[in-house]
């Protein structure tokens, strides 16, 4: 795919923008390092401040297309907020291309799928991480029917007892453009954040996908841009009513949307300071 260059290339009015620089989590670098941290910390400050709502704020993470850095946004967006002294669940809804339980070092089920079919019981899927107030619930089996399976009235009924026990539910979900498994759950989350990535999205995935949010009248919280190096020329820019995100480096691998390789290697989180970031390949 071809990098837009210039702020043109953007939907007029849906702005990107925010922080940090190229390259993901420093490897070895304490100053880009840093700006990834600084940067989460703002993305957590705008989120608190757009949904704002008594009890549980459930947040969908999505993308247009593969390979825009939405697993390891939804990953390092939740531990930022459980440094917040936030309880978090973080969902892996991602049924087809599931990864966040590796990322985050626990078992892959049992998971959401588990639950949904009857084979366990929410309070064994729901697993504990390492980072304090985090936790997961990932994805599970593998199953024939994920769209079905996350529009059913067993996820409806799951979610609420869910919601009675955590502050913030994120859940990490397939590309919107590829399957269309996200859109019953950003129609009753309280916002929706979508990931772009520079060099990635192409100004036509990026308008199908915000076309595809405003159908559903979903509540586009915000924009984030990742790996970019902060030049305007072949950047997003930082304008529009949705205000200024985080720009660092990610990939993501999504079953051979295109011919683009998809890596599958995985990366140790970085430590600095008690921040930590985590990579998903």
């Amino acid at each position: 795919m071809a990098k837009q260059k210039s702020k043109s290339s953007a939907r007029s009015g849906y702005g990107y923008g925010g922080y940090g620089g190229n390259g993901y989590g420093g490897y070895g670098k304490t100053d880009s390092m840093f700006a990834v941290q600084e940067a989460y910390k703002a993305i957590r400050t705008n989120i608190i401040l757009s949904v704002i709502k008594d009890g549980c704020k459930k947040l969908v993470i999505t993308s247009s297309v593969p390979h825009e850095g939405k697993s390891t946004t939804a990953v390092n967006l939740s531990i930022s907020l459980a440094q917040a002294f936030k309880r978090v669940l973080l969902v892996d809804c991602d049924l087809r291309k599931a990864k966040i339980h590796r990322a985050l070092g626990i078992p892959g089920d049992p998971g959401l799928t588990n639950v949904l079919s009857g084979l366990a019981d929410i309070t064994d899927a729901v697993h504990a991480t390492k980072y304090q107030n985090l936790y997961c619930l990932p994805a599970g089996l593998a199953a024939p029917n994920p769209a079905e399976m996350l529009a059913s009235e067993r996820m409806s009924s799951t979610l609420a007892q869910l919601e009675t026990q955590f502050d913030y539910i994120i859940f990490d979900t397939p590309p919107i453009n590829v399957v269309s498994d996200a859109l019953p759950l950003i129609k009753i989350s309280d916002g929706v954040v979508l990931i772009v990535r520079a060099g990635i999205t192409v100004y036509s995935d990026f308008d199908q996908a915000l076309s595809a949010l405003e159908f559903i009248e979903a509540h586009i919280v915000g924009v984030i841009v990742n790996d970019d190096n902060g030049e305007e020329e072949g950047g997003y820019g930082g304008y529009g009513k949705y205000g200024k995100y985080g720009k660092y480096g990610s990939s993501y691998g999504y079953g051979g949307y295109d011919k683009r390789r998809s890596v599958e290697s995985e990366k140790p989180a970085e430590k600095e300071e008690k921040e930590e970031i985590e990579k998903i390949d």
